[in-house]
């Protein structure tokens, strides 16, 4: 039939794609298939639920480390990273009974790239603490599948302040976190080759081993925990057979850990004659004692449960140790035991987890310190040291969730699951309980530490040190003495020196103007010591002032050659340095006069003009005597001897504080 143009037209119109902005968004199909979404994330809900705790840990302990500095070892090996190249002597030194070649390796490069700098140190922090967390997740999910029980011993492991201290001090979380990881590692690559025979798992878990070893000695007790596990939990029988049967089924695996082992020993008796420790016996059986019961008492036990709740902070403030009240102490005690029987009683292998895990604190937090470090603090303030027990927050995680969910694979007996399921409302309100009681526990702690320490002294020092270095003009000589004690103690010798510590982060151009001494002699204009807050000030001399002469008078009197000048009291014996007051004529210039403080005399070199000169002495003396040609024409303004201190005329150079 014939159409019409406008019959046409409408007909087309009727069926044209729509041009309008808002009927092409209304065409658009959707983008995202949410159903399918969430059935992709409900499928994969521990893991995500796993991923979503780290990141959470990863947060919070960044905050947390933005409350410290370096420290004390920090310094130290920062220092040896700078004077020393990329070898092998560099990597095994062992400077206080520790082989830590990985500490080194990271150490060397960071102290290269920004020395100082604790954003960048704790960002390796962090990258540690994201590896440690993903594979204690992994590890989970390898021993006990992806139930969403697992997240409990992840919580108690990313949350436990058992580790808190010991991620407060740099060099202790670069040595502690690596062997977390190793452990975490070995034992899930230790289940899979029990349970599909591959042998590349037995060298996963034999090279993880080796990682362990090179970041801590700790890690030679590795083995034992996977043997541990291996027979209490991959296999069957009774535990005493199962040990035997594991040995001889695996023995490919046992063998290669054991040669590594071997390795790290042999390495370890080459390199200790740098040691500073030497492993010895304690002293007394009694002090043994104690410390066992302060570790576990005070210090495990309660951190395991989310304590100690309250700290007892060292004298500089920037560290503190375990210190929970003696009741929270006791109810510490209580509940683990109550956890610990309640596991028992719902599972029948449960008892071996903790027998593993009282076996990991014996073996590699116990011992080592019993045969090198107790008798520095002394058994009862060693025992309250959290980052002993650090490494065993780990196998804490792993004995928890042996202890309560069987291995994936493993049947349990029909009674005990009867058992547990009558029970199984009641136990769920009670663990969710106690979790919660861990978290809240574990905030309080963490948040009590930041409250009782502060490394801010040493942030500010460091900072006005690297202001005043770089500012400081020509003909600068700076003495040399130590670094205040909350950066570095006495302890570390030499490197305790400002010029040790500070002189790395001066520049070429700074280095040629400024010249470090640590024993003054000679006429210096311009010397300056670094105050407690490391600022440059002008160097005094603290201690008695001799009297050039009559009031009114300038100069001593000079006769036949030969000035005298009398203290008022004799000198302090502790005396180092003798400050003289001087104006030469031109005449003089160039000569010597003879300085006699006590029994002893010395030279000193005169300048034309007014000038400070400084020689060191030793004990006390009544007066100085000056003698020689140069007298002629030479004005002693004043004498004192003692100690050189920063003056309180206010710092010279800016800061940056």
């Amino acid at each position: 039939m014939y159409q019409t143009g406008g019959e046409l037209e409408r007909r087309a119109e009727a069926v044209a794609v729509p041009h309008s902005e808002e009927q092409r968004q209304d065409q658009v199909p959707d983008v995202v298939n949410w159903p399918q979404l969430a059935t992709w994330a409900q499928g994969r809900g521990v893991v995500l639920g796993g991923l979503a705790l780290i990141a959470v840990q990863l947060i919070w302990k960044s905050f947390f480390l933005g409350h410290f500095f370096f420290r004390q070892d920090d310094i130290h090996v920062l220092e040896l990273a700078l004077g020393h190249s990329f070898s092998w002597k560099y990597l095994t030194f062992v400077g206080a009974g520790h082989l830590i070649p990985g500490v080194y390796a990271i150490t060397w490069v960071v102290a290269r790239i920004s020395l100082y700098n604790w954003a960048l140190g704790s960002a390796v922090t962090v990258v540690l603490l994201a590896g440690a967390g993903l594979a204690a997740l992994r590890l989970l999910r390898t021993l006990f599948g992806n139930r969403p029980a697992i997240l409990v011993p992840l919580t108690v492991y990313l949350l436990c302040p058992l580790t808190i201290p010991d991620l407060s001090w740099w060099t202790s979380a670069i040595e502690s976190l690596p062997l977390q990881i190793a452990i975490f590692m070995a034992l899930n690559a230790q289940v899979h080759y029990v349970r599909t025979g591959r042998f590349r798992h037995a060298v996963a878990a034999a090279a993880w081993l080796l990682f362990g070893l090179v970041f801590f000695e700790k890690a030679l007790v590795v083995p034992l925990l996977l043997l541990g596990v291996t027979s209490g939990f991959l296999m069957d029988g009774s535990w005493p057979r199962a040990v035997g049967r594991s040995l001889v089924t695996y023995w490919r695996a046992w063998a290669l850990q054991l040669a590594v082992a071997a390795a790290y020993l042999i390495v370890l008796a080459e390199s200790l004659h740098t040691s500073s420790v030497r492993p010895g016996v304690p002293a007394s059986s009694a002090g043994v004692l104690t410390f066992i019961w302060e570790i576990t008492k005070d210090t495990f036990v309660p951190g395991a449960i989310g304590g100690p709740w309250q700290w007892l902070p060292s004298g500089d403030m920037e560290y503190a140790y375990s210190a929970p009240a003696a009741a929270l102490a006791w109810l510490s005690l209580i509940a683990a035991a109550a956890i610990v029987a309640s596991s028992i009683w719902s599972r029948k292998r449960a008892l071996r987890a903790w027998v593993i895990l009282a076996a990991w604190v014996a073996a590699a937090d116990i011992t080592p310190v019993l045969l090198g470090r107790i008798s520095e603090l002394g058994p009862q303030l060693t025992g309250l040291e959290t980052r002993y027990v650090a490494d065993a927050t780990p196998v804490l995680a792993i004995c928890l969730g042996l202890a309560f969910w069987p291995v994936a694979g493993k049947r349990e007996a029909a009674s005990r699951r009867r058992a547990v399921t009558n029970g199984i409302q009641a136990g769920y309100m009670i663990a969710a309980g106690t979790v919660g009681a861990f978290l809240i526990g574990s905030v309080w702690s963490v948040q009590a530490y930041e409250n009782v320490t502060t490394s801010q002294p040493n942030q500010i020092f460091i900072a006005n040190a690297r202001v005043a270095v770089a500012e400081a003009p020509a003909g600068t000589v700076i003495f040399d003495e130590p670094v205040p004690s909350s950066l570095m103690l006495g302890i570390f010798g030499r490197y305790a020196e400002a010029s040790q510590v500070v002189g790395p982060m001066e520049g070429a151009d700074t280095a040629a103007r400024v010249r470090w001494t640590g024993q003054p002699d000679g006429t210096i204009d311009h010397l300056m010591v670094f105050g407690t807050d490391g600022r440059l000030r002008r160097a005094a001399v603290y201690g008695r002032a001799g009297i050039p002469g009559p009031r009114g008078r300038n100069c001593a009197s000079v006769r036949h050659r030969r000035v005298i000048i009398a203290f008022p009291q004799p000198t302090g014996p502790r005396s180092q340095v003798l400050l003289v007051a001087y104006l030469a004529s031109a005449a003089v210039g160039g000569q010597y006069a003879t300085v006699s403080y006590g029994h002893s005399s010395q030279l000193l070199a005169v300048r034309p003009g007014l000038h400070n000169a400084y020689l060191p002495v030793q004990g006390s003396a009544d007066s100085v005597t000056l003698s020689g040609p140069a007298m002629a024409g030479l004005c002693i303004g004043g004498v004192r001897a003692g100690i050189l201190v920063p003056s309180n005329s206010g710092p010279v150079i800016p800061a940056a504080f």
